[in-house]
């Protein structure tokens, strides 16, 4: 993921390099919690400029979970995750698996539509969604 910001928004790729000492549970909670705030940067609207780093993450992160979802049963997930909690371990980064067609579809979609909401315009919105899906169908499992 971290490449496809690299190329397309540079200045975010050193933002989620700023935040590499956190969890990707930590980096996907400061994403939704800044997407669901008005004002998330505290400037004026007219300052703001659209994020697409959140776009990409939240995203990609969802696609994540829902798999690890059903690959793993939900008791043996909590195992896991209480496990970690108590040894004080951090959280396993989040995996992608090969997605099919439907799912980068999906993806696809899901993308574009976020990155409509937070003021991409369309045809950076469809761009930001083909790079995204291409780096997914090429490495799954990579980011």
């Amino acid at each position: 993921m971290r490449d496809i910001l690299a190329e397309r928004a540079p200045r975010e790729a050193r933002l989620l390099d700023g935040m590499a000492s956190l969890s990707d549970r930590q980096i996907t909670r400061v994403f939704r919690r800044s997407r669901t705030r008005r004002d998330p940067l505290g400037f004026g609207a007219a300052e703001v400029v659209a994020l697409i780093a959140p776009v990409v993450w939240l995203v990609v992160n969802e696609v994540a979970q829902r798999s690890a979802a059903t690959a793993v049963d939900g008791a043996s997930r909590w195992g896991r995750a209480w496990v970690r909690r108590v040894r004080g371990l951090p959280d396993p980064p989040a995996q992608v698996p090969a997605l099919s067609g439907g799912q980068l579809e999906d993806v696809r979609r899901k993308v574009v539509e976020r990155a409509r909401a937070s003021g991409l315009a369309a045809e950076a919105a469809e761009a930001l969604a083909d790079a995204v899906v291409a780096r997914l169908a090429l490495a799954p499992g990579d980011d």
